[in-house]
């Protein structure tokens, strides 16, 4: 049998499957009531609990963390668009070029570990591993074309499997109800082909770590959560009775490809199956952020400033997007300029985020070109009058609070990237469509969201975990999702060096002597 360390043998196989955006409460009460038998066996015979989601953050820091073992302000990364440090101006942010923390999998390629990536969630394209990668094949919103390690596995994967139906976005405007079935009978078919393909290289080699990660659940959760919701304000009954309840039946589906997976692996395989950050109700309130700040800043004489937001919204909703496509090249430098000279004037403003919460960035003295607000005890005030101003206002047709908390960034975060994210992150309170907020300090805003989407992020997480020497039960308390990376690397037999997370207890490495060989 070998050496062995920590109770595992030497010869030691971690299968890592992800899904992406799955709705953790969801996956609990389906592997409770036995709708999903593969998660049902894995929980059973194992460990499982929840995992704690980076604060504020959504979809953009949670994978990221979790395959690079550390948190955002040390891998760089919050979202697919970011403020260049040092101007006012919003960028791409390169999943191939911009991380400041390669993944773990290539710690574990560097200590002669055969490893096998398929799809990873957010992760960078990493040629010259020990074994393959694929990157942006069946993804959710693909960062680029697909690449693999070695490039001739492209070629390969094409002819033996085909390409994505989506062709790398799965978003859409206007959808008739046909195409929500064609849509559907898409992912499920994505999905048996992610599972195939799975398979069939998962028994080509004796594989030390395989990944593997299903984008469906987040496709899906987005675009048809009003057909699953039935206590969604825009659920469509209709398509209901059509279609069944397609999150539901794209999980189900799920798990039976889960169940091929587990049984082309080893017998003596560790299993880790994660899920998040979750999936409900799309409703946000991001869209209305930057004149709720300019409002604050100036009064209600703010709103007739030069608002670019009312531009961009006015812009989106009037013009087909047909038209839009065509003056991309035209209208697009023009927005930026507007916006970085309406940025330079302000003490703080809003910058691109995923829905679940609103990013505002201070207008910092010796961080931004033309800082406003002083770093110390004028910026820590100033924080603390926003937030006071940000929880005053309240949703005018639920006369609830419109923002559940403000995430002070510094007060969670370390890192020598730290200044590249947002300052606040302003969590919203949305059990309702948000259209028209209002308090004091801003008086009224009325506007309706424009989005396609219908289902959005909350944030839960989820892990459920099967191996030789894993103690079963659930865990008393949540994980952090950068343990996982720590504990994947553990299992192999390589130290994590300075990370943020710690291998899990219940994997039976208490006693585990890391190694780097």
């Amino acid at each position: 049998m070998g050496r062995r360390r920590g109770g595992l043998t030497s010869k030691t196989r971690v299968l890592f499957i992800g899904l992406d955006s799955a709705e953790p409460e969801q996956l609990r009460d389906w592997t409770e009531s036995g709708d999903l038998p593969a998660l049902r066996r894995l929980r059973d015979g194992g460990t499982w609990g929840a995992v704690s989601t980076p604060p504020g953050f959504g979809n953009g820091v949670l994978w990221p963390s979790l395959f690079t073992g550390v948190n955002a302000a040390r891998h760089g990364r919050y979202f697919n668009r970011q403020i260049k440090p040092g101007s006012y101006d919003v960028i791409p942010f390169s999943d191939e070029h911009d991380f400041k923390r390669e993944p773990f999998w290539c710690l574990l390629s560097q200590a002669g570990r055969r490893v096998a990536v398929i799809d990873m969630v957010r992760a960078p394209y990493t040629p010259g591993i020990n074994g393959i990668d694929v990157a942006d094949w069946l993804t959710h919103d693909a960062g680029g074309p697909l690449r693999t390690w070695p490039p001739e596995l492209a070629d390969e994967l094409v002819e033996r499997y085909g390409i994505d139906p989506f062709g790398g976005h799965s978003d859409g405007e206007n959808r008739s109800a046909e195409d929500y079935v064609a849509l559907f009978e898409q992912t499920l078919a994505r999905i048996d082909t992610k599972t195939t393909m799975t398979v069939d290289y998962l028994r080509r080699e004796d594989w030390d770590l395989f990944i593997t990660a299903y984008a469906d659940p987040h496709d899906i959760g987005h675009q048809c959560w009003h057909i699953h919701d039935t206590s969604d304000p825009y659920h469509d009954a209709a398509l209901r009775r059509r279609l069944g309840d397609p999150v539901k039946k794209t999980i189900q589906a799920i798990d039976a490809g889960i169940a091929r997976v587990l049984d082309a692996a080893a017998p003596d395989t560790t299993v880790i199956v994660f899920s998040g950050p979750g999936m409900g109700q799309g409703h946000t309130g991001n869209f209305l952020l930057d004149r709720i700040l300019r409002r604050i800043e100036c009064g209600h004489g703010g709103a007739g400033a030069p608002n670019v937001e009312t531009v961009r919204s006015l812009y989106r909703r009037l013009l087909p997007k047909a038209l839009r496509t065509r003056i991309r090249d035209l209208a697009v430098p023009s927005y930026k300029a507007m916006t970085a000279h309406d940025w330079r004037g302000r003490k703080s403003f809003a910058v691109p985020h995923n829905s679940n919460s609103g990013a505002v960035r201070i207008n910092v003295v010796g961080r931004e070109p033309e800082g406003k607000i002083h770093p110390g005890a004028e910026y820590d005030a100033y924080c603390e009058a926003l937030i006071e101003d940000l929880m005053a206002i309240v949703n005018l047709e639920t006369g609830e609070p419109l923002v559940e908390e403000v995430v002070k960034v510094h007060e969670c975060y370390e890192g020598p990237h730290l200044n590249d994210l947002p300052d606040l992150l302003v969590i919203w309170h949305r059990p309702k469509p948000i259209s028209a907020v209002g308090s004091p300090k801003i008086g009224e805003i009325h506007e309706e969201y424009s989005g396609k989407r219908t289902g959005d992020h909350t944030p839960r997480a989820i892990f459920y975990a099967h191996g030789p020497a894993i103690e079963p039960g659930e865990l008393a308390a949540p994980v952090s999702a950068m343990d996982l990376a720590a504990t994947m690397t553990a299992l192999l037999g390589v130290a994590l060096l300075g990370g943020d997370g710690a291998p899990i207890a219940q994997f039976g490495l208490t006693d585990i002597s890391a190694e780097t060989g």
